[in-house]
């Protein structure tokens, strides 16, 4: 029966049924849903949405029934969590890499290229068998390839990955982490495409009928530079003391565009970017904003419609925000941002981000090789840093190989301790009185067993100010057996990232600065930040390609072909000899008999 054919009676009472489940349940659900838009300085333009359920949590301990009853909060996410006894969990699509020296640091924690997923889980007897129903079921929930990650590759760090955000629950209580490990896995090679897309769009409280979640257009979001699409659950606190908490469940979607490529100009609008406008907001969101970072100087583009202002202020920073409140239009919003230039001039030179790191092969041949990652420190103070790197089992390390050093520096390596000592720039010490500091403060390393498990490389680094770190560590190439390649086999096999986790304070390079809580709070008209507050910053490498050796996969077709051929001729040529019958036909008989009778008269 069509729902338009239904009395009007019925319709107010299922919708008016839909938040009422949530209350009966004795749980209090929430929706909020953001759009921040951001103009970047080589002229393309960040487009992060970002969609937060909370759900109260009661007790993260023991099944309490929580998850009895649902509202907002999708019941296939309760299930899997509940089942798998996950108590954090980040899983990330993504396609194309960030460009840290271009873009700055993104609004969510970025990862590489493909699919990451790590999760903090209930470590008992059955864990290993739970992340891989975990893998599993998260696989066939978005149409993923999430079930390829297998023991050879997933890791178990110990000094990364550690619980993330200032109000994550088990960052009040350490005792909450005892009892859970953390697993993490990784797919380099997978492909972000829309089957991805529809499924994650299904868990939202309004799908894609209302709301910011209209313009999540897979055709416009997928032709662009970069696009991530991640969903992360987290336990966090609702007061300071953490005597309640929430279950938190944050659904991100962060594309960078290129209007200049179509125009040359920068000039854009909600129609170009994504050809959709936003209707209206979502009936059930708590919130629902639009957000848009202003350049410093308002005489450079025009913005319509009308806006409000809110200015974030930090020590070096002021900047401008416009927002748009989604509930107080009563008309379609379509953002028309025009600039008063009649062409983009690209930029000589950009800023560098505080730290950002960089990912490359060394060595030649099919034999051996090696890899190095240069770690860049931009800051005029020493930074501590994480540094972790899963390599596969098919690419031997060898660790006395491994070296730490400071490019343009006097290194000293002090043998079996595997640690590097640089000598103080000249900044540091005006005195010129040479001063020795740690490099290497810590290091963990998980040796590879072949078809099993991957290699892990774990260190705490504090890197010194205004410097080019060197990680650099050789390693021999496994000739793996033929039924081991991939079918592109002269391709090469994808290596994830190297993964820098640091703590950088507030700064123009860093749009993750509390930008959605300022607009949370919007009735200040501005608002300034603490300088010394610092953030949980993740920094990605690029991906490697590692040529390993191949066999020559054409010689088997050219075996059977050439065994083939000659079978076939020796058996028909053997097989005719022996069961052909030859005999003489009638035909040729009576053609002798006519030649001998015409041959007669003219011999007499």
């Amino acid at each position: 029966m069509p729902w338009k054919k239904l009395p009007s009676c019925i319709i107010l009472f299922l919708a008016l049924a839909y938040p009422v489940q949530s209350k009966l349940s004795g749980q209090k659900d929430s929706f909020q849903e953001d759009l921040l838009i951001s103009p970047l300085k080589d002229g393309k333009l960040l487009a992060h949405f970002q969609f937060t359920t909370l759900v109260d949590a009661g007790g993260l301990d023991g099944k309490d029934g929580r998850y009895a009853h649902y509202g907002l909060f999708p019941k296939s996410i309760g299930q899997i969590i509940d089942h798998h006894r996950v108590q954090e969990l980040h899983l990330t699509f993504t396609q194309g890499r960030w460009q840290y020296e271009d873009w700055g640091y993104p609004v969510a924690q970025s990862a590489g290229t493909g699919v990451e997923l790590w999760a903090w889980m209930k470590s008992d007897d059955s864990i290993e068998s739970n992340w891989r129903s975990l893998t599993n079921t998260l696989s066939g929930l978005f149409c993923a390839s999430l079930n390829f990650i297998d023991d050879t590759l997933t890791s178990q760090p110990e000094l990364s990955f550690r619980p993330e955000g200032a109000k994550n629950s088990y960052n009040h209580n350490e005792k909450m982490r005892e009892g859970t490990e953390v697993r993490y896995g990784i797919l380099p090679h997978e492909n972000v495409c829309t089957e991805n897309l529809t499924p994650w769009i299904k868990l939202l409280p309004c799908k894609s009928k209302a709301g910011i979640a209209t313009l999540l257009n897979a055709h416009k979001l997928y032709d662009t530079n970069y696009h991530s699409m991640a969903i992360h659950i987290r336990p966090v606190c609702q007061d300071a003391n953490c005597t309640s908490q929430s279950l938190e469940l944050v659904q991100t979607v962060t594309s960078v565009l290129d209007p200049v490529r179509e125009s040359g100009r920068r000039d854009w609008s909600f129609s170009s970017l994504f050809g959709r406008e936003i209707q209206s907001a979502c009936p059930v969101s708590d919130r629902s904003t639009v957000t848009l970072l202003l350049p410093p100087d308002e005489h450079e583009y025009q913005l319509t419609p009308s806006y409000d202002t809110i200015t974030e202020r930090t020590a070096q920073l002021e900047r401008p925000m416009a927002v748009y409140n989604l509930s107080q239009h009563t008309e379609p919003l379509n953002l028309q941002m025009k600039w008063n230039e009649d062409q983009f001039s690209y930029p000589l030179q950009t800023s560098k981000p505080r730290v950002y790191a960089h990912k490359y092969m060394t060595g030649y041949g099919h034999e051996r090789g090696g890899v190095t990652v240069n770690i860049f420190n931009n800051m005029n103070e020493s930074q501590d840093i994480s540094y972790f790197d899963s390599v596969p089992w098919f690419l031997k390390l060898y660790l006395h190989t491994l070296e730490v050093s400071v490019l343009g520096k006097v290194n000293i390596q002090q043998n079996g301790k595997f640690r590097a000592m640089s000598v103080c720039l000249d900044k540091l010490n005006k005195a010129s009185n040479l001063g020795y500091l740690d490099i290497v403060q810590d290091l963990y390393y998980q040796p590879a067993v072949d078809r099993s498990r991957p290699q892990v490389l774990e260190m705490k680094l504090r890197l010194p100010p205004d410097s080019v770190t060197a990680v650099s560590i050789e390693f021999d190439k496994v000739f793996l057996k033929y039924t081991e390649h991939r079918p592109d086999a002269n391709r090469g096999f994808d290596v994830g990232p190297a993964v820098i986790t640091t703590l950088l304070p507030a700064g123009d390079d860093n749009m993750a600065s509390t930008v959605l809580e300022l607009v949370a709070n919007r009735q200040v008209s501005s608002l300034t930040l603490d300088t010394h507050t610092r953030q949980n910053t993740k920094v990605y490498t690029e991906i490697l390609l590692a040529s390993l050796p191949t066999p020559d996969f054409s010689m088997p077709y050219n075996v059977i072909t050439l065994t083939c051929t000659v079978i076939a001729l020796f058996f028909g040529s053997i097989f005719n000899l022996l069961i052909r019958e030859f005999k003489v036909t009638e035909d040729e008989v009576e053609e002798k008999k006519h030649d001998e009778k015409g041959d007669t008269p003219d011999s007499s």
